[in-house]
């Protein structure tokens, strides 16, 4: 029996069912999390759903994720963000995050104790305001988040089966208009403040 965490502190909202498919009309204004659990339920009554309905912070993060292997982010900020991957490198657990805006996404497995770079390793600043606006300023095609969290699961399938060839290391950019593909190599930083060698020095 397999065991997935969820978090969220929203609740649905019928804008959300053209991209986030996990959620239905019949379950609007239901919390996100119970939605999820719900749907995941459905699908395999034999899998263990633990729903967090909560903001991550620096008091909790640390309690949510020690009974998981592996996180999965997908998150909208990068306050949030950014504190994921200070817990996932303080306790040692790959992080597979993916990002969409309009047309385009991108993914890679965060995971320094491995030697691959931690995410702030290649975002080192948020970027300045207007410059990365969220999917609700920008807007998304309505798809893309059905595939690159696809792309996410198989990531995770991977991770946990030591199957293939992972994205550690690496970052997938998809952009959906042209139906391109490309892949980049990532390095840590010596100097990143989160995984790199000088942060103790």
């Amino acid at each position: 029996m397999g065991r997935i965490g969820v978090v969220d502190d929203d609740v649905v909202d019928v804008s959300n069912l053209q991209r986030q498919v996990i959620h239905t009309d019949a379950r609007v204004s239901l919390p996100k999390v119970d939605s999820a659990a719900r749907a995941m339920r459905d699908l395999n009554p034999n899998i263990e759903v633990m729903p967090h309905q909560l903001r991550l912070t620096g008091d909790n993060a640390g309690p949510v994720f020690e009974d998981h292997d592996l996180i999965l982010d997908g998150i909208d900020n990068f306050d949030t963000r950014y504190l994921v991957n200070r817990v996932a490198v303080a306790t040692g657990k790959p992080l597979i995050a993916a990002a969409i805006t309009q047309w385009e996404g991108q993914i890679s497995l965060y995971d320094p104790a491995n030697g691959a770079p931690c995410y702030q390793c290649i975002f080192p600043q948020a970027p300045a305001r207007g410059l990365a606006p969220t999917c609700s300023e920008a807007g998304v095609m309505g798809a893309l988040p059905g595939v690159v969290g696809s792309m996410m699961a198989v990531e995770a399938i991977k991770e946990i089966t030591g199957a293939g060839a992972s994205l550690r290391g690496r970052m997938l950019l998809y952009d959906a208009l042209y139906g391109e593909n490309r892949q980049v190599n990532l390095k840590r930083r010596a100097d990143c403040p989160i995984c790199g060698q000088d942060r103790a020095r």
